[in-house]
């Protein structure tokens, strides 16, 4: 018999709740969390077939976030967990839909019952919801370039947080490039941890506590900051990246990696784990070559139909055509942010993301534009057919002989 998966939300007893509920043959807790954004992701992660949620919050928020989990996931149970015998509890029980009510503290017999009616119940109703339609997303989108100074770092953090925004769902800008990553100082945020304490505490590290490492933007972004000390550099190893990475990926609905433009065991993983590979180019006969190295590494490593081609400060004088670009790849730029270097300046020199102090501008608008073609499914154009004849640049050869 399958387990059962539980995701316990409890600003208070959580840790404890999940020692007692492993003991269940029948359960399988896949998160406990006393943040409600963090189980919320979880719950869109695992679609367990329980969550037990706490509504005694401070400021009576409680009510209202329990019928957010009973409406957001109609296929699990719900139980709510309070420390009064109120009788609103009950009342809110049965205005959501909720399956049970469990005053705190509890023993572990009447614990153990009331988890195991509810699980009978669940799988009476589990037919039921087999075609229903599932709207959450996880992506994991990796911005790469070989080539420094084409606005990688800035296209991820920006990318990130008009994600973020756009979607209200939780999303990290992890910073791989751990010789000199500069990501949280583009954000203008301060940070105390970064992947280097992660990489530390990787074999005890509970993925509901992955929030305490990140510094947080004023927008809701989470950022995963490089290593202060890039002689830390050489004690994290690729493994160590893939672990993170899928950590995230289970308590962030957007992962968005700024990878190192350098190649590296640890760019691998970011490469691996991603759904979408945004290769960032400039219009100058340097970076279109570099670009075409990129494209190539990505084939060989059979990856080339998740890259997409994103041409950064497109407008300067002497740049090359969009069309000349588009026509040597054999496949679509799919978006083209416009330069603006006194914007983009007095954005890192003021620490603060370029999206921020350019949102109505050209430029705001193309970074939507992309924001919306990753988390549409069907945004991008399609490589898949065209990706093994990519790199047949044989067959034309004109733009950078």
């Amino acid at each position: 018999m399958d387990k059962a998966n539980v995701v316990i939300i409890d600003h208070i007893q959580a840790p404890a709740l999940k020692i007692r509920l492993e003991n269940l043959p029948e359960v399988n807790v896949v998160g406990a969390t006393g943040d409600p954004d963090i189980g919320f992701t979880i719950a869109e992660r695992f679609k367990p077939e329980l969550i037990m949620f706490n509504v005694d919050l401070p400021g009576d928020i409680g009510p209202a976030l329990a019928e957010r989990f009973a409406l957001s996931f109609p296929t699990s149970s719900l139980v709510l967990l309070t420390n009064s015998d109120s009788k609103k509890v009950l009342h809110l029980a049965l205005q959501i839909g909720a399956k049970d009510v469990i005053t705190l503290p509890v023993d572990d017999q009447r614990l153990n019952r009331a988890i195991q009616r509810v699980l009978r119940q669940n799988s009476k109703r589990a037919s039921f919801s087999a075609g229903k339609r599932d709207n959450s997303q996880f992506k994991t989108i990796t911005v790469f370039s070989t080539k420094g100074g084409v606005g990688k770092t800035t296209i991820a953090l920006n990318l990130a947080l008009v994600i973020g925004q756009m979607t209200e769902k939780r999303a990290v800008a992890v910073d791989l490039d751990l010789c000199s990553g500069n990501l949280a100082l583009m954000a203008g945020v301060s940070w105390k941890r970064s992947i280097k304490d992660l990489v530390d505490d990787i074999d005890s590290l509970d993925k509901e506590l992955i929030d305490s490492y990140c510094a947080q933007h004023s927008s809701g972004l989470k950022i995963l900051s490089a290593p202060v000390n890039p002689d830390f550099v050489g004690f994290i190893q690729a493994q160590h990246i893939e672990n993170i990475l899928s950590l995230l990926s289970e308590v962030f609905n957007y992962v968005v990696i700024d990878a190192p433009s350098y190649i590296h065991d640890t760019l691998i993983p970011a490469l691996e784990a991603a759904d979408d590979i945004l290769i960032v180019t400039t219009l100058d006969l340097a970076s279109v070559q570099n670009l075409k190295q990129c494209l190539d590494l990505l084939q060989r490593l059979s990856m080339g139909s998740k890259a997409r081609v994103v041409v950064n400060r497109a407008g300067y004088s002497g740049g090359l055509k969009i069309k000349d670009i588009e026509n040597e790849l054999g496949m679509s730029v799919e978006c083209v942010i416009p330069c603006n270097d006194k914007v983009s300046i007095d954005a890192v020199n003021m620490g603060k993301p370029l999206y921020s102090m350019a949102k109505h501008s050209q430029i705001g608008r193309r970074f939507e534009e992309l924001a919306r073609k990753i988390v549409d499914e069907e945004g991008f154009h399609e490589v898949q057919a065209t990706a093994p004849q990519i790199l047949g640049w044989q067959h034309t050869g004109e733009l950078l002989k």
